[in-house]
């Protein structure tokens, strides 16, 4: 009887008792230790549907530097969520064995293999298994390895070129180059990493439509991310896997392909010992070297790890170079200056070697400004305060779990370390000014590129930053060697979508063969 009455008046006060639970669980995350003093959104402080709502705009990055120009330094976006931008902290969150661990917004990029998540060295949230999985191959993405893969690259840029030349060397036809060079990047992975072209710039489409995949793929995480546990009903869910059996994500059956293809050539078409080793070949032998931590799963894990982050990022870099050229007429002016210079002087060649672009001073001015102005990452790299906590200089102190973390978006655009025109592109911050001394040069270069994110930081930073600086160092100036480039509308803007990648689109050109140039 006493158990009825209880149900019986639960049931006449469901509404209070649900109502006061709720105001419970919201009071309790606004008056979270250490971030109830950090100001931010209003419902952001009690739920983390606020950010959730902000990334499916589609523009968070305008949303967080408004929000740092109004707040300063340190921004609440969720209940135990804290941007920052003051660069003295980053050294602790993303310093080299500072115990800040990846939040669980990269487990929810974990691509399903066979119906279970496939860890990579980009999406790892244990420190100890990364720093294990990365030890074999690390030694590998070194640039004085990536060189080695100069031969690779120089194919994907003739076979790009002769592509161009065949379907957009007609006065008055445009080039959609945001999608070529889309092709050029996955075919560039592609010969890295399998000695093969995947065929998207021969074909001159999406093969497999892995680029529609993908986007779908970063829309997807973008967004979950913010609200990580979704993906376990969406997704990763056992009992969505036993009714529809288990599934594999667009990534890694897209890299189990082509993985099994390379695996079942026989030995006269395997690489040749007159090449230099390709990526997979360098990951095989990593079985042999260190069989404890490498075996058939992590083999495949290397490679998910190169298609998935080798080829989105490095367009959308190349995107960001050429257009922010185009789109500045004494920039294009003076870029093309040193590369007739250095022509007439014979030390160009085509397609331009890594060797020769390192020479090319302007050029690499150019580069690290529009990679500074528009880095690939659009969302802040979430990291977890460790036990010990974390005092904000300036600011109160997070407990452990806090989730804190920067965005390159906001990093690259402030005026204490690029100038008083951050938001401005300007290749000239990277060249010593008139007046200034060697000593007061390198003091600020060294400012500018302690606090660029573009590749993120510490032991976490991007493994395969040198193989995209490689194809954009060799490739950019290869084309504007070999064309006159214009925009079709000069006038109008590209196009964003932020979904964690900052995508570009309405990208078209115009090209014109230089004369004498083979």
């Amino acid at each position: 009887m006493a158990s009825l009455d209880i149900i019986s008046w639960f049931w006449q006060h469901s509404f209070p008792v649900v109502v006061i639970s709720i105001l419970y669980v919201f009071l309790q995350s606004w008056l979270k230790p250490g971030l109830r003093s950090i100001p931010g959104p209003w419902l952001a402080k009690f739920s983390n549907i606020w950010r959730f709502y902000d990334v499916a705009k589609g523009r968070p990055d305008i949303t967080l530097y408004k929000l740092h120009q109004k707040h300063g330094d340190y921004v609440r976006l969720g209940p135990r969520v804290v941007s920052v931008k003051n660069i003295e902290v980053l050294k602790t969150i993303y310093g080299i064995n500072a115990g800040y661990g990846k939040s669980s917004f990269y487990r929810v990029q974990q691509q399903l293999a066979n119906g279970k998540p496939t860890v990579t060295l980009f999406t790892s949230l244990d420190e100890d298994f990364h720093a294990r999985i990365k030890k074999p191959i690390s030694s590998a993405y070194s640039m004085t390895t990536v060189t080695d893969f100069e031969p690779f690259v120089d194919q994907t840029i003739h076979t790009l070129v002769s592509q161009l030349d065949k379907r957009f060397d007609t006065p008055g036809l445009p080039c959609n180059i945001a999608t070529w060079f889309q092709y050029y990047a996955f075919d560039t992975i592609g010969e890295l990493t399998f000695s093969k072209s995947l065929g998207f710039l021969e074909q001159g489409r999406d093969i497999d439509g892995i680029i529609k995949a993908l986007e779908r793929t970063f829309d997807y995480a973008g967004k979950i991310g913010q609200m990580p546990w979704l993906d376990y009903v969406f997704v990763k869910n056992p009992i969505r896997a036993k009714l529809f059996g288990a599934q594999t994500g667009p990534v890694a059956r897209f890299a189990r392909d082509r993985l099994n293809e390379r695996l079942n050539q026989n030995e006269k078409t395997s690489t040749s010992s007159k090449q230099p080793k390709d990526f997979l070949t360098r990951f095989l032998d990593a079985k042999i070297t260190h069989p404890e931590t490498v075996d058939d799963k992590q083999v495949f894990s290397y490679t998910v790890t190169n298609m998935f982050a080798g080829s989105d990022t490095t367009a959308i870099s190349l995107r960001a170079v050429l257009y922010y050229i185009l789109k500045t007429p004494q920039v294009l002016a003076r870029l093309n200056e040193e590369l007739s210079a250095a022509s007439q002087a014979g030390s160009l060649s085509f397609p331009v070697t890594w060797r020769q672009s390192q020479s090319l001073s302007y050029l690499d001015a150019v580069i690290k400004e529009a990679l500074r102005l528009h880095p690939a990452v659009g969302l802040p790299l979430e990291r977890l305060v460790p036990p010990s906590g974390l005092q904000l200089p300036n600011g109160p102190f997070l407990p452990a779990g806090t989730i804190v973390g920067a965005s390159p978006w906001i990093i690259h655009r402030d005026k204490n370390t690029f100038g008083s025109d951050a938001n401005e592109f300007n290749p000239d911050r990277w060249l010593k000014k008139k007046g200034e001394t060697e000593a007061e040069f390198k003091n600020r270069e060294r400012a500018m590129v302690r606090a660029t994110f573009t590749f993120g930081a510490g032991s976490r930073t991007c493994i395969g930053k040198n193989v995209s600086l490689l194809e954009i160092y060799k490739v950019i100036p290869s084309l504007f060697w070999r064309y006159e480039i214009r925009l079709k509308a000069p006038d109008k803007e590209w196009e964003l979508t932020n979904a964690w990648f900052v995508r570009q689109k309405n990208m078209a050109v115009y090209l014109t063969r230089r004369e004498g140039r083979i």
